[in-house]
């Protein structure tokens, strides 16, 4: 464990939301305001809540989390950890969860390493999915096979809790073969899990392993399928990866047009490519105008949708 908390104290734990929370069967009055973007409704339904009844942890935790994000009020930071230390010692586990994120927080008012990775834990033997997947992080940290083995466990929790990143992180070890036996096919389920989930990195991998038939069946249409979803959301590798493609018709109708727009709007992300440059300087000024117009629409887009 002493291993496991200098790893977590190194670790970034960014790109997870904290859990809902409000536990999903306590819809009342304060939970669905916050639900709908009404956070100062929701602070007010809250401290009623609290002032009701001072066990009320999962109201405390809400408050927290509406100072942290400052929704509806400035962010306090201080203001949020001391809601959340109230929910803890009480049992809220989201609360735990969050607590730990705060006091693992460099730039926080406590910052304490060592009583977050026993909140961390807490949570994560309680269930909590994204408590699970940043414990499996560090577990993997520590290099040590015995702690693998406790990672991959989380992160099967994480996964079931649906956290993307911890589909993605499984199919990762099973083709490394940490922490379990290696295999391609064991990989491919759960890269394809988190493909399906959104998760962007995942898709592009498992395009390229049903590209290539590993561990799962060939299939260059899907692959196409998932370089041009993942294209669209402005990645420059799946730009490149569905330019080759249209430029090859491999799993996709051949067409120069989309291949040099891809290619123009992969190169715009600091990805050229040698080959479908010159296959752009092959098109007519019509059909280059066309191919820019396309990939400047693209690009557009993709800064309009990434988060």
């Amino acid at each position: 464990m002493r291993r496991c908390r200098r790893a977590l104290a190194g670790l970034l734990l960014a790109g997870l939301p904290l859990a809902a929370p409000v536990a999903a069967a306590e819809r009342d009055v304060a939970y669905a305001a916050y639900q709908t973007g009404h956070y100062r409704r929701a602070l007010s339904e809250s401290l009623k809540r609290i002032e009701a009844d001072s066990k009320d942890a999962a109201a405390m935790t809400l408050v927290g989390e509406i100072y942290r994000q400052g929704l509806g009020v400035r962010p306090d930071q201080t203001v949020a950890t001391e809601w959340y230390e109230r929910a803890a010692e009480r049992g809220d586990i989201n609360a735990a969860y969050a607590l730990a994120i705060a006091l693992l927080d460099t730039t926080g008012p406590r910052r304490d390493p060592d009583r977050a990775a026993v909140l961390m834990r807490r949570a994560a033997e309680a269930g909590h999915p994204a408590a699970n997947y940043n414990l499996a992080l560090a577990w993997l940290a520590t290099g040590q096979p015995d702690d693998e083995a406790r990672a991959i466990k989380s992160l099967e929790i994480a996964a079931k809790g649906g956290i993307p990143d911890a589909l993605h992180a499984l199919a990762t070890l099973a083709r490394q073969g940490r922490g379990m036996p290696r295999s391609d096919e064991q990989a491919a389920r759960w890269m394809a899990q988190a493909a399906a989930a959104g998760h962007l990195p995942a898709e592009i991998e498992y395009a390229i392993m049903l590209f290539n038939g590993t561990g799962v069946a060939r299939d260059e249409t899907a692959a196409a399928k998932l370089f041009l979803r993942a294209a669209g959301k402005g990645n420059p590798i799946a730009q490149n990866r569905i330019a080759r493609l249209y430029q090859s018709g491999r799993g996709i109708p051949p067409d120069s047009i989309e291949a040099a727009a891809w290619h123009l709007a992969a190169r715009a992300r600091g990805l050229d490519d040698p080959a479908l440059a010159q296959l752009f300087d092959r098109l007519n000024p019509e059909q280059q105008g066309r191919a820019a117009r396309l990939a400047a629409d693209r690009i557009e887009g993709a800064a309009l949708t990434s988060p």
